[in-house]
C-alpha cells in the first residue's frame, strides 16, 4: 500500500525545484520562476492525492526532463539575445498598438486554494490586421462563472469568446455601444442555451458569469460590464474603479444603508444583482475614459477584490511590469486564503 508524502516532504520538494530554477537564464527567471514554481505546487498536491508517492516519483521524473530539454533551448535563446545586443540588431516587439500608444499586457487566471473547479475566464486580444487594431482597437474581457451553479466554467468560456467574435464583427464605428451589443449577444447565447435544456430550470441549474469587458482604441478606454469582476485605471499613484459592482452589499453601500467596513463578514456579500445567462435580457453598463502614457489598466474577479483592496491593487500592479504584476496579485490572494478562483489581466499603456 502507497504511503502519502508529508508536509516536510512537500516543503523539501517545492524548496528543490526552486533551487533547480537557478539552472535557467537570469531573463527567464525573473519572467516565468514564480509561474513556474506556483505550477510545481499545484501539481504536486494533485500527485499527491491522486496516488501518494508513486505520483510524485512520477511527477519529478516529468519535472527533470522537462529541466533537462528546455534548459538547453532557454541557455540557446539567451546566447542569441545577447549577439543580437552586441550587433545592435533590433527586434520590434508584438505589442504594438494604434497609432499613437503602444500597450503591455498579461493575463492570468488560477483555481485557488479551496476550489476543485477553476470557472473563470480571461481573454487578451490584440489584432494582427494593422486596419482592424487601428479602427476596433484591443480587447481585454474577464468572466467569472457564478459558483454552486451548473457548468459555470462553460458559461464564462462561451461569456469571454462571443464577446471576442461579436464585437470584432460589428461594423459601428460607435465602440462604446459596439462592445454592449457584444456583451449582450452573449448574454443571449447563454440564456439560450439555458432555454434548451430546460425551459424553467431551477435557479442552481443554469449557467451564468459575470463579464467585464475593455477596449483600448488610441487614447480612448471602453469598459463594459455585468456583475461584480471590475475593471480599475491607475494612473499617477491613484486608483479608481471604473466598472460598477452589481451585488447586494455594493447597492446596499451606495445606498447609505452600509458601511464599507461591515462587508467582510456580510452573509450575503457574494450575492450579485445582474449576470450574464440569468434572463433573456441584461442591462450592461458603459464607461468611457480618456487613457494616457504611464496608466494602468487592471481587470480582476472578485477571487482578487475580496483579500486586496485598492490599495494594494496600486502598489503592485505600479512596482512590477504585467507579466509579475499578474502573479504577484494571485499569490497574494492565495496566502491570504485562497478561497475563490482568481483572475487579472493588466495592461500598461506606453
Amino acid at each position: 500500500m502507497d504511503t502519502l508524502p508529508t508536509k516536510r516532504d512537500h516543503n523539501f520538494s517545492s524548496s528543490l525545484y526552486r533551487l533547480l530554477l537557478f539552472c535557467y537564464p537570469a531573463e527567464f527567471r525573473r519572467i516565468y520562476a514564480r509561474e513556474m514554481a506556483t505550477t510545481f505546487r499545484d501539481c504536486y498536491r494533485e500527485a499527491m492525492q491522486q496516488h501518494g508517492k508513486t505520483g510524485i516519483a512520477r511527477l519529478w521524473a516529468l519535472m527533470l526532463y522537462d529541466l533537462v530539454t528546455s534548459l538547453f533551448v532557454e541557455h540557446f535563446r539567451a546566447f542569441i539575445a545577447r549577439w543580437k545586443h552586441l550587433f545592435a540588431i533590433e527586434e520590434r516587439q508584438a505589442n504594438t498598438l494604434m497609432n499613437t500608444m503602444s500597450i503591455i499586457f498579461a493575463q492570468r487566471t488560477d483555481i485557488g486554494l479551496q476550489r476543485s473547479l477553476n470557472e473563470d475566464s480571461a481573454l487578451s486580444f490584440l489584432p494582427e490586421d494593422p486596419q482592424i487594431l487601428s479602427k476596433k482597437g484591443a480587447l481585454f474581457v474577464v468572466a467569472d462563472g457564478l459558483g454552486g451553479h451548473s457548468q459555470g466554467e462553460v458559461a464564462s468560456q462561451l461569456a469571454v469568446s462571443i464577446v471576442q467574435s461579436a464585437y470584432y464583427q460589428n461594423e459601428r464605428d460607435e465602440l462604446g455601444l459596439a462592445l454592449r451589443q457584444a456583451v449582450e449577444q452573449a448574454n443571449a447565447h447563454i440564456y439560450q442555451e439555458n432555454q434548451s435544456q430546460s425551459p424553467q430550470p431551477s435557479p442552481d441549474k443554469r449557467m451564468g458569469t459575470t463579464c467585464v469587458a475593455a477596449v483600448l482604441q488610441d487614447d480612448t478606454l471602453y469598459v463594459a460590464n455585468v456583475g461584480d469582476s471590475r475593471a480599475y485605471i491607475v494612473r499617477a499613484g491613484q486608483v479608481k474603479q471604473v466598472s460598477l459592482d452589481h451585488s447586494v452589499i455594493a447597492e446596499q453601500i451606495r445606498a447609505g444603508l452600509l458601511k464599507p467596513e461591515q462587508v467582510a463578514d456580510h452573509p450575503q456579500r457574494k450575492m450579485i444583482t445582474r449576470c450574464l445567462g440569468e434572463e433573456g435580457n441584461v442591462e450592461v453598463d458603459i464607461f468611457t475614459e480618456k487613457v494616457q502614457v504611464g496608466d494602468l489598466l487592471l481587470l480582476c474577479t472578485d477571487g482578487l477584490t475580496q483579500y486586496l483592496d485598492d490599495e494594494e491593487l496600486r502598489k503592485i500592479v505600479q512596482t512590477y511590469d504585467p507579466q509579475e504584476s499578474v502573479q504577484h496579485l494571485i499569490e497574494r490572494a492565495n496566502e491570504r486564503g485562497g478561497e475563490d478562483n482568481i483572475t487579472a489581466v493588466v495592461v500598461r499603456v506606453a
